[in-house]
């Protein structure tokens, strides 16, 4: 039931208008203006409307609203007026100031509630629409109501000149990947809050985009962009996290209104992209260079269709040599866009279009159906082939059924999935790890071969090397081409870790004698680039591979080792550490920190482990667990342990990424201890240590116990004879 606020200083006027609206409404009452606002300050988010004298003592009506009208919550209480006449002076000034209608006196009972009920029905109406208006973290407002308030401002000021500003936190996602998501909207509010002020000061208008993209409308002036956009800048940097925020501003000078503010802010932020990763550069302007290059976006966008459906889209062939012999070992199926019109399209003009807007799964698809025709008719031709790599983009890997896409598509034109490659982008490990490891582990069990793109131009992981199943490390020479201090010695480091992980490398962008000479001292496998061919048309690349002596393949997935078995290192000692981890470089790592005290056996996932331990129980002295595995993760590893009495006792010491939840689920499961990744060889041999001795120590407390309980049934026997 609404709650109204009656004010009279009259005890009659108040006891004849609760009595009217006895039943319709709940009703609270003060007999003076400053009562009034005391009882509004304390209840008013409860109350829906006022009922207002405005002769009063102490505080009269006006004074009443004119207080009101400086509170936000006040301002948007619903009042009448209660007066003596109709149609005076005075109700016109109660009107000015807030008033939302008014009631003449004697009361008649059926006015004042319907225009209560009216002006009630109109607040609530008012406040949805509000609320839908306003961003829903930061209350700021949203893109649409930001969209419509700045296309009012601008026609209602023709003569004012206003500039569009887009505001976004450089690396944003990395504030919640390292502090959490709460941590990344408690910023974003900070940041409102901080743009709504510098607005609030300027007459101009900020909302919410989507993330932590910003839009301002501001007032044109010569120091706005020193006291509004560097102003918060400079906030950004005292804001408590052990991280620098960076602010990109984009300006886009407001000179043709009739485009659309949609237009307006795409210019702008447009403008801001164009920084992004420049140090210490923090606004750019949009200027006929991006207009040029909106417009070709735009034109790529209204044409892909067509251009996909008409086949102008078309597969170019990198060849690929092996660098012992300059022999044909491969190529990289590329995508070139003939446009009618246009001419050659570079792949750097459309690619991050179609990346932008989704299209770039259909263009994948196409080149993959196709690169599948060109095998199969080199197959049936020349009964020869190389292998192709075709590109899987980050928007590829969401899709859960890519693996039987792909499965289906190499077999409806009579292929095995090792005619294909597949080249996965190191960016798409850091955006989703998780997803890219379960979609690219089935891929690799379908038997394709699995390529690791552009690796060493981005933010490379060591821990993606060791949970990815890879094939092939493509290495980027770009690297190197700027010759900084150490980057010859960390390429040569990375070609050794592959080499060691089994792995082999491509060196991409190759194009100098003395490049090859280096790759060759480092034993780099294979290299493509312009030093031995551009991308050519797939015919001539066909032709090519007609007369070629070819190298061996890549990768003989046939012939690598079989997954799905127990590995043994056999010694002079009598107990296993059985070591469980799907990545052979963990297993290695671990087997060398043990093999001077145990045996050592290795299963490459929980499944293997239990059916190894099962047999051979009596063996075993200590389990080093992984946690995150396919068929059997650790968790369901040492689920089923634990329904086995006689598998219960050998000690399970985790060997996982730390993590809160993992670490207390594993200790919940019986896990002795836990060893995080990367390990430390010492605190991993000492754990152990600590963990078979504590075992040790529990075996004697359990026989002591049992000689006792013997001893003790004993004497119950001697005292009964």
């Amino acid at each position: 039931m609404a709650k109204i606020l009656i004010v009279d200083d009259q005890d009659i006027n108040i006891k004849i208008l609760k009595r009217v609206l006895q039943g319709d409404f709940e009703t609270m009452t003060a007999n003076d203006g400053q009562e009034a606002i005391q009882v509004l300050k304390e209840e008013g988010r409860n109350i829906s409307a006022v009922l207002l004298d405005i002769v009063m003592p102490i505080m009269n009506g006006y004074e009443v609203l004119q207080e009101m009208q400086k509170d936000d919550i006040l301002s948007k209480i619903p009042v009448i007026v209660t007066t003596t006449t109709s149609g005076n002076e005075s109700e016109l000034k109660a009107l000015s100031y807030g008033a939302a209608d008014f009631v003449t006196k004697p009361y008649n009972a059926g006015i004042i509630k319907q225009r209560l009920k009216n002006l009630i029905r109109l607040q609530e109406v008012t406040t949805m629409v509000g609320l839908m208006e306003k961003d829903y973290l930061t209350g700021i407002y949203n893109r649409d109501a930001f969209y419509q308030l700045t296309a009012k401002t601008l026609e209602e000021n023709p003569d004012t000149e206003y500039d569009m500003v887009s505001a976004n936190i450089e690396k944003f996602k990395l504030v919640n990947d390292t502090y959490g998501t709460k941590a990344g909207d408690r910023l974003l509010c900070y940041l409102a809050d901080i743009f709504v002020e510098k607005m609030h000061q300027r007459g101009g208008i900020c909302g919410r985009m989507t993330g932590d993209q910003f839009l301002m409308l501001i007032p044109r002036t010569e120091k706005y962009v020193e006291e509004v956009l560097m102003s918060a800048a400079e906030k950004m940097e005292d804001y408590p996290l052990r991280m620098k925020i960076n602010l990109k501003f984009g300006i886009y000078k407001i000179e043709q209104r009739s485009i659309g503010v949609s237009h307006m802010s795409d210019r702008a932020i447009l403008a801001g992209d164009q920084i992004k990763g420049i140090y210490h550069k923090y606004y750019a302007y949009y200027d006929e260079k991006l207009r040029q290059q909106l417009l070709l976006e735009q034109r790529i966008t209204d044409e892909m269709e067509t251009a996909l459906a008409q086949e102008q889209f078309q597969v170019y062939l990198q060849p690929k040599y092996e660098l012992a012999d300059d022999k044909l070992a491969g190529a990289e199926a590329l995508v070139r866009w003939i446009h009618p019109e246009m001419g050659f399209l570079s792949p750097a003009d459309f690619i991050p279009v179609f990346e932008k807007n989704g299209f770039i799964t259909k263009l994948d698809m196409y080149v993959w159906d196709k690169t599948c025709a060109i095998i199969e008719d080199w197959l049936k031709r020349y009964h020869k082939f190389v292998p192709v790599s075709v590109n899987v983009s980050r928007k590829d890997i969401y899709n859960a059924d890519l693996p039987n896409v792909l499965q289906e598509m190499v077999k409806r034109h009579g292929l095995e999935p090792r005619h294909l490659h597949l080249e996965i982008t190191e960016s798409a490990y850091t955006e989703n790890a998780k997803q890219l490891i379960e979609i690219v582990s089935q891929l690799e069990r379908l038997g394709f071969a699995i390529e690791m793109d552009d690796f060493g131009s981005g933010y490379s992981s060591l821990n993606m090397l060791s949970e990815l199943p890879i094939d092939i490390l493509k290495l980027d020479m770009r690297f190197i081409q700027k010759e900084r201090k150490h980057s010859r010695s960390i390429l040569a480091f990375i070609v050794s870790i592959a080499k060691w992980m089994d792995y082999k490398v491509v060196a991409e962008g190759v194009e100098t004698e003395a490049q090859i000479q280096l790759l060759r001292n480092m034993d780099c496998d294979f290299v493509q680039g312009y030093y031995y061919s551009k991308p050519v048309e797939h015919v001539k690349f066909t032709e090519l591979l007609a007369g070629a002596s070819l190298a061996k393949d890549l990768i003989d997935k046939v012939n690598r080792q079989e997954k799905n078995k127990i590995i043994e290192v056999p010694g002079d000692h009598s107990k296993v550490a059985l070591i469980v981890d799907d990545s052979e470089l963990n297993r290695a790592v671990l087997g060398e920190c043990f093999m001077d005290q145990y045996n050592i056996v290795e299963a490459d996932n929980g499944a293997v482990a239990y059916a190894y331990l099962k047999e051979n129980y009596e063996k075993v002295a200590v389990i080093l667990l992984d946690l995150i595995m396919p068929e059997m993760d650790g968790f369901e590893f040492m689920e089923k342990k634990n329904q086995e009495n006689y598998l219960r006792e050998i000690p399970v010491v985790v060997t996982s990424q730390a993590g809160e939840n993992s670490e207390s689920r594993s200790l919940h499961l019986g896990a002795a201890d836990f060893i995080a990744k990367p390990y430390n060889v010492d605190v991993a041999k000492r754990r152990v240590y600590n963990v078979i001795e504590s075992c040790k120590m529990q075996a004697l407390e359990n026989v002591r116990a049992n000689d006792l309980d013997m001893e003790s049934d004993t004497d119950k026997e001697s005292d009964n004879k």
